[in-house]
């Protein structure tokens, strides 16, 4: 017996799945028949993980800066440029999260901000000390805005990769976990640069080493990730779509969709009484 092919149907706004021979299933549908398991820890470890890392960087501009402004002799000029190409970064990466999203997936999105972070901070704990100030900008500009991409893309993975009745727990879940990384750089500047980086005894080099391996660590993480069905879905990714959603189905225990299952839920959402008006 030969198999059929998943396809997509445009019905409005909204891209239905044909598995069965039917074009009634949606991938918002699906993953609210998959519910929530393991896959929702997942994601809540992978993309916390991820603004756990980006936390640890953000969160130490200040000291960061001076050890910067000491160590590579900044002008005053240069000095209060850090912040303003910092942030100017960021809010250029909030900008280009959205269009990078909807162009390469939000997957790759967050993969591409954790590369970008941990790659900057590696660069900036090996350069020496008469490298020149637009260099060392021009890495603090990258590292804003790679860290201002990672919030956007990753909360919109958890919630396109979820059942709607969980959603709102996995991004808390998210959320603590990126708070965590603010406890933990409060500790680690404590350790590494106690004078707030004003003094040639603190160690900001270790400290860059350390961000720049907190988001090397969370890079093989991503494995686990799949990309958003409802991603895959409006894009005209069919088997893709399926494939994603049969790897959160399989982390949760749940079986894979099948062309019976998909006839069988169309005639049942066929058969449903219209609610009755308001």
């Amino acid at each position: 017996m030969s198999t059929r092919s998943p396809s997509l149907h445009r019905r409005g706004t909204r891209a239905l799945l044909d598995v069965g021979g039917t074009a009634t299933l949606t991938a918002e549908g699906r993953l609210d028949e998959i519910g929530s398991g393991f896959y929702s820890w997942v994601l809540i470890l992978c993309i916390g993980g991820a603004g756990m890392a980006e936390s640890m960087e953000m969160g130490s501009v200040a000291p960061i800066h001076s050890s910067l402004a000491r160590t590579f002799g900044l002008s005053h000029s240069e000095r209060s440029a850090l912040p303003l190409i910092t942030f100017g970064g960021s809010a250029i990466g909030l900008l280009l999260a959205g269009p990078f999203c909807d162009w390469r997936g939000r997957k790759e999105a967050l993969l591409l901000s954790l590369v970008t972070i941990s790659a900057v901070m590696f660069i900036t704990a090996t350069l020496p000390n008469d490298t020149s100030p637009v260099v060392v900008l021009f890495l603090r500009f990258l590292s804003g805005m790679a860290g201002a991409v990672q919030a956007p893309a990753g909360c919109v993975l958890a919630v396109e990769s979820s059942p709607a009745e969980a959603r709102s727990r996995i991004v808390f879940g998210i959320c603590v976990m990126g708070a965590l990384g603010y406890l933990i750089e409060a500790f680690a500047i404590q350790h590494f640069m106690p004078n707030f980086g004003e003094e040639p005894t603190d160690h900001w080099r270790a400290y860059c080493y350390m961000v720049g391996g907190a988001s090397l660590c969370t890079m093989p993480l991503m494995y686990w990730l799949q990309e958003s069905p409802c991603f895959l879905a409006v894009n005209g990714d069919a088997e893709g779509c399926v494939q994603a959603l049969d790897a959160i189905a399989c982390f949760n225990g749940k079986p894979p969709i099948s062309p019976e299952a998909a006839q069988q839920l169309g005639r049942a959402r066929a058969s449903a009484p219209a609610p009755a008006p308001a």
